[in-house]
């Protein structure tokens, strides 16, 4: 896997109606475990959905928590409508999807400010574990598309799927065959980003 591997992954929210076998899902999760990880603790797990009746599940009772946040934020019903049928949609329609955990009982316990280290450093250990599922997806030929949405629901997740409290759902990841081919957003300069000593 080269830079142009890493150059060509971008984000994909549209994917053809084609089912996506868990052997493939099972070689993204080898190149997971492969990325570096704070004291090579290795705090992930990884849950693999390919059910639609979880995903409905999962989809409904995430739309439920969102609803109420967005009601409370003061967005206009047609809005909320629309967003929720959106986001209920793209989950219940994933050909695959991926959710990465953080497992918090695997990280070092200090009783002092070391303590959000460690707990930062798990969350980026499963980070850099999902970035090798989003590459290896793209050297493969999936497409993949990442959503946030568990870190403003993670006990909508939890019921759905019966994870057990030390667990924390970070992100999901639906995988499946490209059905468009969207232009990826233009990156930063390397002179705007780069600081080289000194800020």
């Amino acid at each position: 896997m080269g830079i142009d591997i890493i150059k060509k992954r971008k984000t994909i929210r549209k994917f053809k109606d084609i089912k996506i076998e868990i052997e493939d899902m099972r070689t993204l999760i080898e190149a997971a475990i492969q990325a570096p990880s704070a004291h090579n603790f290795q705090p992930w797990e990884f849950i693999l959905i390919d059910s639609n009746e979880v995903k409905e599940k999962l989809s409904s009772k995430m739309a439920s928590t969102w609803t109420n946040n967005l009601i409370k934020d003061g967005k206009p019903l047609h809005e909320i409508q629309e967003r929720i049928s959106m986001s209920k949609g793209r989950i219940n329609n994933a050909p695959f999807i991926i959710i990465p955990c953080f497992d918090t009982s695997k990280i070092e316990k200090y009783d002092d400010e070391r303590d959000n280290a460690e707990f930062i450093m798990g969350l980026q250990s499963v980070a850099l574990a999902s970035e090798n599922i989003l590459l290896r997806a793209t050297e493969k030929g999936f497409g993949a598309l990442w959503l946030c949405a568990p870190l403003f629901c993670p006990e909508d997740v939890r019921e759905v799927i019966g994870i057990p409290n030390h667990i924390l759902p970070q992100e999901i990841l639906i995988i499946g065959i490209p059905d468009e081919d969207p232009i990826k957003p233009k990156r930063r300069d390397l002179k705007d980003v780069i600081h080289h000593n000194k800020w």
